[in-house]
């Protein structure tokens, strides 16, 4: 009985040790992956512009999985802005945004992000629209940054700091200290 009772108390000392270092670890992750599913999307949509001829445009949308899925502009029904998904599709009138009645096709869709607070929209454009050379078509408006994680659930050293260059290629910058400008 003493033995089993040194055996839980040690399994609870090692419980209590390790749990933090999981909490990291997932959080980790979680920034990770929503980082990188941002940049593959953000690749896709310009070497798909590339393939085209231009006219792709990668814009975020409140409800990317509807049957008829639409460009936002603003920060979301619930706030989320990117982190509520996004729509990737090729522009075939130009008119950079796609509504319920366009004909413009879907070429990828990413629905929204599970870790609380993924993406916090800082300085980013609400859509990225690519030419055929892979540049942003708005030089003035299309470049960006976007932080993956908020202060409220993640620390500065879990964050990073994505930047989108007006040459249509996306960055990590750092962790939350880091800006698109050094």
């Amino acid at each position: 009985m003493v033995e089993l009772l040194v055996v839980i108390a040690i399994a609870a000392i090692l419980t209590t040790l390790a749990v933090p270092s999981f909490q990291r670890l997932i959080q980790s992750n979680a920034i990770s992956s929503s980082v990188n599913i941002f940049l593959a999307d953000l690749r896709f949509a310009r070497s798909e512009a590339i393939r085209r001829g231009g006219n792709v445009v990668m814009c975020r949308s409140d409800s990317p999985e509807a049957i008829k899925p639409v460009c936002n502009t603003g920060s979301g029904s619930s706030g989320n802005g990117w982190a509520s998904g996004w729509i990737i599709f090729y522009d075939l009138d130009g008119n950079g945004t796609r509504t319920s009645t366009s004909t413009d096709p879907v070429l990828r869709v990413q629905s929204a992000l599970t870790s609380p607070d993924s993406i916090v929209d800082a300085k980013a454009s609400s859509k990225f629209q690519f030419t055929a050379t892979g540049r942003l078509r708005s030089l003035s408006a299309g470049a960006g940054s976007l932080q993956f994680g908020s202060n409220d659930h993640y620390t500065n050293d879990l964050q990073r700091v994505v930047c989108v260059s007006l040459g249509g290629r996306g960055r990590i910058a750092g962790n939350g200290n880091a800006s698109c400008t050094s």
